[in-house]
């Protein structure tokens, strides 16, 4: 069958399965369907073809599709069936895609993560890749962001060996993600927002961009009141679109009532998170119900934001100094610094003179 038979089969949905059974990659699907169809319906269609393709080839991708997209269900049923698969690299990269999950979910301690990567047999680049970058989380969680530089050559030299061309791809929004993250923490939001909208660019991968969109936001807290608003509200139109229900809970709940409090627009969404709903009350100069909304417990047991808003909201100065360090010494965060930071200034500046 020729490429123009095969594209109009693959876009008749009464006929999509028999397409798929010819397909033994991903971008081949995406590019037979993409004519006729949205991008919402090209994802979708995507994973049912991750789902019933009987290809080794799409099977070992598929993971990484499924993932970067978010389709959790989907992919655990896909990491077992590779885990069972005849193909040794099917297997090796189950099992290695397993254990940086469980990792990420903080399921998996470092050294017993450490253990189980180093009992695998990886001889092939895409394993060779997600083992680095297993490692460059490693270092993140422990807030060792300049261990970046460290792998970064390798790594990238690694993803160009990589033939599938989706694959390659789905790796280098990795690589991207990665930098993006070392450059925000380091304050430097020209570089950083440059990966970001690198990431943004690639349309078969909504869930990637509805994240990155919720991170993009989030970088023009404290200059671009309209850019920071405009990409925390298109995170949460495609998270909703896409079906990334976390992203959306966060957004919803947190993310978006607590930025449009600091913004000035205390109103403008309902939320019954605890902590939103004290820092909008703080806003609306209700600091008494606040207060009592946002009592401390624990203190130095908490995060550097935990630190930040109590000390905010009950005028405490050390929980703000506390906050700073914790962000700069422990976090390596020279980003979310500057909120303690200016909280601190406003709070001395506030000070009766009494020369």
């Amino acid at each position: 069958m020729n490429q123009s038979s095969l594209r109009k089969e693959a876009t008749d949905l009464g006929k999509l399965p028999a397409a798929m059974s010819r397909m033994t990659d991903i971008w081949s699907f995406i590019q037979l369907v993409e004519t006729n169809h949205d991008v919402k319906q090209i994802t979708d269609m995507t994973a049912k073809f991750c789902l019933q393709s009987d290809s080794a080839a799409v099977n070992f991708a598929a993971m990484d599709f499924l993932g970067m997209n978010f389709f959790e269900k989907e992919l655990q049923l896909l990491v077992d069936r590779n885990k069972r698969s005849a193909n040794r690299r099917n297997r090796t990269y189950a099992c290695l895609y397993e254990l940086i999950i469980q990792y990420q979910a903080y399921k998996l301690p470092g050294n017993e993560f450490d253990r189980q990567i180093n009992r695998l047999q990886v001889d092939f680049p895409e394993g060779k890749a997600l083992v680095l970058i297993g490692r460059i989380y490693q270092h993140f969680h422990n807030h060792d962001y300049h261990m970046i530089g460290y792998y970064l050559d390798e790594l990238q030299d690694t993803i160009m060996l990589i033939k599938d061309y989706f694959m390659r791809v789905m790796m280098g929004v990795r690589v991207d993600k990665l930098l993006f993250l070392y450059h925000w923490k380091r304050n430097e939001l020209i570089i950083a927002r440059k990966h970001g909208r690198s990431i943004l660019n690639h349309t078969y991968l909504p869930g990637q961009r509805a994240m990155q969109h919720y991170k993009m936001g989030l970088t023009y807290l404290f200059d671009d009141k309209i850019a920071s608003f405009s990409h925390l509200a298109e995170g949460s139109k495609m998270a909703k679109r896409y079906n990334a229900e976390c992203l959306v809970q966060m957004l919803e709940k947190q993310v978006l009532p607590i930025v449009a409090a600091y913004f000035g627009i205390p109103h403008a969404y309902l939320t019954d998170d605890p902590l939103a709903l004290a820092y909008i009350e703080y806003q609306l100069g209700e600091v008494g119900r606040a207060r009592k909304r946002y009592p401390i417990w624990k203190a130095e047991k908490q995060t550097a934001f935990y630190k930040f808003f109590y000390g905010l909201i009950h005028h405490k100065k050390d929980h703000l100094v506390a906050s700073y360090h914790q962000f700069i010494h422990r976090h390596k965060d020279f980003y979310f610094s500057r909120f303690p930071m200016y909280a601190i200034q406003e709070m001395d500046n506030s000070r009766p003179s009494f020369d």
